[in-house]
């Protein structure tokens, strides 16, 4: 069983004692390999100490270096074949490994996801914006496995599931990693209850979100890698939805700008900061700034035309044949923007990919 550490000395004693009793009751042989980050609260030493009465093996590592890459340090010091890993904050329940670990005895399968998202799992209490942010990690990675909690970092593995694997450790899911680039037949997922830490702090935080998207992303590069690109191009694209949205908004409702005009001023601010991101981040161009950014300008005013179509369409034709006027309510000329913003998103990705940066696209590819 592999344990990634940074400053979990409170909790360790007691995930010490339940993994142990879980694996005795079992009648499974146990070693656990706790891999920590030179944390600071002592939880290394402390985890040394409990080794002197258990099979417990400590990897210390020189500092902060990332969870992922820790559970990769516990993969090799690992003696058994069979692998776990789970969180130190006592979030996964212990009393699962030995279900788990049978799956994969028996045959059933050669990777054991603990899910919170398959019938009879559970979380704890969560607060909206965590379930948010969890339901929208699931489902960028949607098309890269058919398990219902990619996210998951409490699975079980054979060891022949990474070996000679190219595992690279970006961000903090590397079971999402194994899943993509893993040698397996079979996964099963068992439901467990996701608890809330009991001690310590916890990780997850801007940084880590963005090291998230950015490693989905590299997975689907390796498996899809329009898709990946799209992925970039539509995160980006969001954070513009916001600006343009919201200079829309401003425009139309406190200054009583013309919706016409209102789009234009949203679509220039919002796509120059697309283009700049995307240059930066979605394709990495190495091209000179000058003649991409005209070409980038040519399909932005092709786009702005098409939107101003789209809008001139939904607002003049489509909203008086469903009896919404104009006069009515500007949230409704903001639901025709938004309408018009994903069809021109569809048109620019296309168009973008194909000319501006298709010098990136094709080396990549």
């Amino acid at each position: 069983m592999i344990v990634p550490t940074y400053n979990e000395k409170g909790n360790l004693q007691e995930l010490v004692t339940r993994v142990f009793d879980a694996c005795q009751k079992a009648r499974i042989e146990a070693e656990l390999v706790i891999v920590d980050d030179n944390s600071p609260d002592g939880t290394g030493a402390y985890a040394e100490e409990l080794g002197k009465t258990r099979r417990i093996k400590v990897v210390h590592r020189a500092g902060k270096l990332g969870l992922s890459s820790a559970v990769l340090e516990g993969f090799k010091a690992a003696s058994g074949s069979t692998l776990v890993v789970m969180d130190a904050d006592l979030s996964h329940p212990p009393e699962k490994i030995p279900e788990m670990v049978s799956k994969i005895e028996s045959g059933e399968a050669e990777m054991v996801v603990g899910s919170r998202y398959v019938k009879g799992g559970s979380v704890e209490n969560w607060p909206f914006t965590r379930k948010m942010i969890s339901k929208s990690a699931t489902l960028l990675a949607r098309w890269l496995t058919k398990v219902k909690d990619p996210m998951s970092g409490f699975f079980a593995l054979k060891k022949s599931v990474i070996d000679g694997a190219e595992l690279n450790p970006v961000g903090y899911k590397i079971g999402l990693e194994i899943l993509v680039k893993g040698k397996y037949s079979r996964v099963a997922e068992v439901p467990i209850h996701f608890a809330n830490r009991k001690a310590g702090t916890s990780k997850l935080g801007g940084t880590e979100v963005l090291k998230y998207i950015d490693h989905v992303t590299m997975l689907y590069e390796h498996k899809r890698f329009w898709l990946a690109k799209y992925l970039k191009f539509a995160f980006i694209g969001g954070i513009g939805t916001i600006i343009n949205l919201a200079i829309f908004w401003t425009s139309v409702e406190f200054f009583h700008v013309h919706y016409l005009w209102a789009v234009a001023l949203a679509f220039v601010v919002a796509d120059t900061n697309n283009f700049i991101w995307n240059r930066l981040w979605t394709f990495k161009s190495r091209r000179s700034l000058a003649p991409q950014y005209i070409q980038f300008l040519i399909v932005s005013v092709d786009g702005l035309m098409l939107n101003e179509i789209l809008m001139k369409s939904i607002v003049e034709d489509v909203m008086p044949s469903l009896g919404i006027g104009e006069d009515k309510a500007s949230v409704y000329l903001v639901v025709a923007q938004v309408i018009s913003i994903f069809l021109v998103s569809l048109f620019n990705f296309a168009v973008n990919s194909l000319w501006t940066f298709r010098a990136e696209t094709k080396r990549d590819s």
